[in-house]
C-alpha cells in the first residue's frame, strides 16, 4: 500500500521573494519619500503662489480728445452714458414735431342760421267766475302733550324690587351744572337679603358722570325691607330728575391748608 503523495505547493503570479523581503521594503520607502520632497519642492517652492484677487476701488479715467483709444472707446462710452443731455448727444436728440397751425372751417365761412320764431305768450282760457285767492286750510299737526316736569326727583323700581323700597326715603340733594342735560339715569342693584346693597352699576352710557356718581352713592347708602329669599336679588332703579336739582358751577379751587 503506497501513501498519497504530498500535493505541489500553488505559485502566485506576484508574490514577494522571501530573501530580499527587507530590501526590497526600504527601498520603496525611500522612493515614496523621494517623490513626497519632489512634490513639496514644486509645488511649494518653485510654483508661484497664488495670490488673491483684490477688490476693484473706485477709479476715474480720463479720455483725453486726442487720444488713440478714443475711437477705440467711443462706440462703449455712448452706450453707456447715463445722461440724455451729454455735449455729445444733444445734436441726436429728435426735436418734437411742429404742429401746424388749424383753423376750422366754419371760421372762414359761417354757415347760415335759421331765424328764431316770434315767441308768443301763453293764452290762457278766461275763468267764468273769478273766484279770488283760494283759502287754504292750515294743517292739524297732532302735537304730543308733554309731561309736566316732576317738582321733586322720584326713583322708580323693577316689579321685583318695588316692595322693598323704603317708605322715607331720605332726603335727595343732587347737584349739576347750569345747562347740563338731566336724562333719566337708570342703575343695576343687587340686594343682599338682609336689604343691603352689594352692586350698583349705570345700565347704559351715562350722560351726566356727575349726577350719576351721586346717585350711585345714594343708592349704596340705602337700607331696603328684608326679602323672602335667601340668594341675592337683581333689579333696576331709575332715577326721574325733578326740579329740585340744584345747578351750580363747581368750585375748581384748591382746598386751603
Amino acid at each position: 500500500m503506497t501513501s498519497p503523495a504530498p500535493a505541489e505547493r500553488l505559485a502566485f503570479l506576484f508574490e514577494w521573494a522571501q530573501h530580499d523581503r527587507r530590501r526590497r521594503l526600504g527601498l520603496w520607502l525611500l522612493v515614496a519619500i523621494a517623490l513626497h520632497a519632489g512634490a513639496y519642492f514644486l509645488f511649494r517652492i518653485e510654483y508661484p503662489r497664488a495670490e488673491p484677487a483684490r477688490l476693484n476701488e473706485g477709479a476715474l479715467y480720463l479720455l483725453l480728445p486726442g487720444s488713440p483709444d478714443r475711437p477705440r472707446l467711443n462706440a462703449f462710452l455712448d452706450s453707456t452714458d447715463p445722461s440724455l443731455f451729454a455735449p455729445e448727444r444733444t445734436s441726436l436728440v429728435t426735436p418734437p414735431p411742429t404742429i401746424p397751425a388749424y383753423e376750422p372751417s366754419y371760421l372762414a365761412t359761417r354757415p347760415p342760421l335759421e331765424p328764431l320764431t316770434e315767441s308768443r305768450g301763453r293764452v290762457l282760457p278766461p275763468l267764468p267766475v273769478d273766484l279770488g285767492p283760494v283759502p287754504v286750510a292750515e294743517p292739524a299737526f297732532a302735537r304730543p302733550a308733554l309731561p309736566p316736569p316732576a317738582s321733586d326727583t322720584r326713583l322708580q323700581t323693577s316689579a321685583n324690587l318695588r316692595a322693598r323700597l323704603p317708605a322715607n326715603l331720605p332726603a335727595m340733594r343732587f347737584t349739576a351744572r347750569p345747562g347740563d342735560q338731566l336724562p333719566p339715569a337708570r342703575f343695576l342693584i343687587a340686594l343682599a337679603p338682609d336689604g343691603r346693597p352689594l352692586h350698583v352699576v349705570r345700565d347704559g352710557v351715562g350722560v351726566n358722570a356727575t349726577l350719576d356718581d351721586q346717585a350711585a352713592r345714594y343708592l349704596m347708602a340705602l337700607r331696603f325691607t328684608r326679602g323672602h329669599a335667601t340668594t341675592i336679588d337683581w333689579g333696576t332703579v331709575t332715577f326721574h330728575w325733578g326740579l329740585d336739582v340744584t345747578r351750580k358751577e363747581p368750585d375748581d379751587r384748591p382746598p386751603e391748608p
